[in-house]
């Protein structure tokens, strides 16, 4: 996934970009553009987009003068209803109605919940400009708020802070208890006075303030003189994952380790995030829809070809059974050519085989068949009506003479019992016409 992180401040705008593997992320590239009169936000989005990757998404953190805060104690857990029931706990509490409002929520230390709202107006506004050069945030969220990604380890026990110059977030044991927008005034004053304030209210003494961003710039340029009595205000240690995502440069570290706080949260968590209600991201719905769209043509597509295959199986399998039933037919009218067409010829077919396999009485038909035409001879020329049944044979035929029918007859009461001939009729060129009756002997005797 590729991030760009779009980070506000008062006089500055910072673009950085980030990749990440699993949960692993790499740094990829970074800008820093001040901001005032001549040198508008939007005015720097159309060198920002010629450099956008494919597929990036895209962060902004706006800033921390943009936010209200109040720390809440609820009896729920979960961010998700939190922010539902935010709007109605708030509601009375705010100077702008909660309809104007967008609200989000963050864990503090002891189970309180710091209540995070801004202007949905503002917001809005932010948005349309990035939207219109075709940047539209996915996220909005604050820096701030995200700020113990980068807490160091070196923090020990004690309450520390982080400071960018423009708000002051404090950790004790690595939980957040307190943030703090800071005013337009003197960093170190301001930082002393909020400090001092934390102390009064909470009893939280801090005793070392990491700064980065802009405070780190600022202190650096003033050479470290005017740090608060029995507070120690020291550049973020870059160390660990701070320097291998930087390669160990330590300016750039501080210039963008609120930008890496972030894209590290966007990774690992959900952040905190303002595109909510009326401000809900769109366009990502509007991607997906696209992408479901081609995929649902695909198996649309698929499912018509499936379908088309179906219905030519069906087809062929249909006529070549058509065309089976026909040539059953075909071979059932020559076999009983006197029988009217049969509803069900191959039955009548298996019957009839089953039949001439064997009779009634448990006489085979087929070797009686074969057993007369063995016995027919030459003289005999052929049997043109044959009936056996229950082991009474009775045929017809021809013969080329009388003496032919008697010798067939001596021959064949040699396999038959009762061979008999009869109905002898003479022809004009000599041959004659017979019937024959016998019974064929069971088998075994």
């Amino acid at each position: 996934m590729n991030y760009l992180i779009v980070q506000l401040s008062a006089d500055e705008a910072i673009f950085a970009r980030f990749t990440s593997r699993g949960k692993e992320l790499h740094f990829t590239g970074a800008s820093r553009h001040p901001l005032d009169a001549d040198h508008p936000f939007a005015a720097l989005l159309p060198q920002v987009k010629a450099e956008s990757e494919a597929e990036e998404k895209i962060i902004l953190a706006i800033p921390p003068s943009f936010l209200y805060m109040r720390e809440i104690e609820l009896p729920i857990a979960d961010r998700r209803k939190i922010r539902e029931v935010l709007p109605l706990e708030m509601k009375g509490e705010t100077a702008l109605d909660t309809d104007e409002l967008v609200f989000d929520a963050l864990p503090l230390a002891g189970g309180k919940f710091l209540a995070v709202w801004t202007q949905e107006a503002k917001i809005a506004e932010e948005i349309g400009i990035m939207a219109e050069h075709g940047l539209e945030p996915e996220i909005v969220t604050a820096s701030l708020c995200h700020w113990q990604a980068i807490l160091p380890e070196s923090a020990g026990s004690g309450p520390v802070a982080l400071s960018d110059g423009e708000a002051m977030a404090v950790y004790a044991d690595g939980a957040p208890v307190y943030f703090r927008p800071l005013g337009r005034g003197e960093f170190a004053a301001e930082a002393a006075r909020t400090l001092a304030a934390l102390e009064l209210s909470r009893g939280i003494k801090v005793g070392t303030v990491f700064l980065h961003g802009g405070a780190a710039r600022q202190w650096s340029e003033a050479g470290g003189t005017d740090a608060p009595a029995g507070v120690l205000f020291t550049p973020l240690p870059v160390t660990d994952e701070l320097a291998a995502l930087f390669s160990a440069d330590r300016s750039a570290t501080l210039d963008l380790a609120g930008a890496c706080a972030l894209a590290r949260t966007c990774v690992r968590e959900e952040p905190v995030n303002f595109r909510r209600g009326g401000l809900a991201y769109t366009a990502g719905l509007k991607k997906m829809r696209k992408k479901l769209r081609l995929t649902a043509c695909l198996a649309a597509a698929i499912i018509l070809l499936l379908v088309g295959e179906v219905g030519l199986r069906y087809y062929l399998v249909t006529r070549d059974l058509n065309s089976l039933d026909n040539s059953i037919g075909g071979i059932s009218r020559q076999v009983f050519p006197s029988r009217k067409k049969s509803a069900d010829a191959v039955s009548e077919l298996r019957s009839e085989i089953k039949r001439f396999g064997g009779g009634a009485a448990g006489q085979p038909i087929l070797p009686i068949l074969k057993k007369l035409a063995e016995l027919k001879g030459s003289d005999v020329t052929g049997f043109y009506e044959t009936e056996i049944e229950g082991g009474q044979i009775r045929l017809k035929g021809d013969a080329r003479s009388v003496q032919a029918v008697n010798d067939f007859r001596t021959r064949a009461a040699t396999s038959f019992t009762g061979a008999d001939v009869g109905e002898i009729k003479t022809r004009a060129d000599g041959s004659v016409s017979f019937g024959f009756r016998a019974t064929a002997k069971e088998e075994g005797k």
